[in-house]
């Protein structure tokens, strides 16, 4: 009894559609499906289909090195946090 409750009880999974990134942005973060998050025990589902940062002129060099180091001390922090 309590196994058919189990099955019950969990979401069925649903096909996510694609992301909506396609290469060209300077950054373009893609959730296409929610996910759940516990924060502060809190269980929360987020919805992100997609955000995106452009620009609407070619970066020169500098602009790219102003934007790569944030991003990745970003990323880098995010991968220790993740660890541990």
């Amino acid at each position: 009894m309590k196994e058919d409750l189990k099955q019950t009880a969990e979401p069925q999974q649903s096909t996510c559609p694609s992301g909506c990134c396609t290469g060209n942005e300077i950054l373009c973060i893609s959730i296409p499906c929610p996910i759940n998050i516990v924060l502060l025990g809190l269980n929360l589902t987020l919805e992100l289909p997609c955000v995106r940062l452009t620009s609407s002129t070619p970066l020169t060099a500098p602009q790219i090195n102003q934007l790569v180091q944030p991003v990745a001390g970003i990323i880098s922090s995010l991968g220790t946090s993740i660890k541990g």
